[in-house]
């Protein structure tokens, strides 16, 4: 037997952002990331934001090389789906529908493709929340049935309901959801805020999508692997194990490298290079 039979192939990526890009074209910076083995790039999916036009062109030039596509919904402000079964439906799916729509599109050319939203928060029962979340993602399927749905691992905060705020509370939801594929989409830097090492049973058989970050030594989130504050390394063993054929997408603020390459005398590609390396090095025998 050929012992590549038996290994799992990491479908790395990024967040990406035009900024990313600096001075230089999109395909050197994208073709850098293509030799480093990256094959997904995530774009943060607001086509009424300010600088969409430019968003837009990046996709277009990364689809053309080769790169598959992952959308993250946004959910800042009046994105929030709390309010989604009730009298809030009409304004909301009005803000979504150019988001679903997009999704759809890039779709139906390249077949599935992942769009990860965040459920419902506020100060409402969990049971109304999780009711506004249960009727967004029902009405996006219908719009977008080649979409596959995430619904990520939020952060729990003291005095804030959040649909997905710990392992089980998200594991429970996408369990009895009536929504087709739904899945888990696993951050596990907010995994690691929310200290839950516990092994949660039939978590991780569910998990669709992967977003891997690290925390700053006073933790804060969303920084590249240089702190060891994430117990990344044995999630991403952990789905090495099982087989798992999803995204690894290494979601990190680009502030963040920026700010760490200065102090270290570094270019932000070593810094980025070195996480890409050690999410290589984690998901492996």
């Amino acid at each position: 037997m050929n012992p590549k039979e038996n290994t799992v192939e990491p479908q790395l990526g990024l967040n990406m952002h035009p900024r990313w890009l600096g001075d230089g074209p999109p395909e050197a910076f994208l073709t850098h990331l293509r030799d480093s083995g990256l094959r997904v790039l995530e774009f943060f999916l607001n086509p009424s934001a300010p600088g969409w036009p430019e968003i837009d062109a990046l996709i277009d030039v990364s689809r053309a090389l080769g790169f598959k596509i992952s959308f993250h919904a946004p959910f800042r402000g009046p994105h929030n789906l709390t309010g989604f079964s009730g009298p809030e439906r009409q304004r909301i799916e009005r803000l979504f529908e150019p988001v679903v729509g997009y999704a759809a599109a890039i779709a139906r050319e390249d077949g599935p493709t992942t769009l990860v939203v965040h459920g419902a928060k506020g100060v409402g029962t969990r049971e109304e929340l999780r009711g506004d979340t249960e009727a967004f993602l029902n009405w996006t399927q219908a719009q977008a049935p080649d979409v596959r749905l995430a619904l990520e691992l939020r952060v729990g905060e003291p005095g804030v309901t959040k649909v997905g705020d710990s392992r089980a509370e998200l594991l429970s939801f996408v369990s009895q959801s009536s929504v087709s594929g739904l899945g888990i989409c696993w951050d596990l830097g907010h995994d690691a805020r929310n200290r839950s090492e516990a092994a949660t049973p039939g978590f991780i058989a569910r998990v669709a999508h992967v977003h891997v970050h690290d925390l700053s030594p006073r933790g804060v989130d969303h920084y590249p692997l240089l702190f060891n504050n994430s117990p990344y390394r044995h999630a991403l063993q952990r789905l090495y194990n099982i087989r798992y054929e999803g995204s690894l997408i290494f979601e990190v603020n680009g502030h963040f490298v920026a700010r760490l390459a200065r102090e270290r005398s570094v270019s932000p590609m070593q810094i980025l290079q070195h996480s890409f390396e050690q999410i290589v090095d984690a998901f492996s025998p």
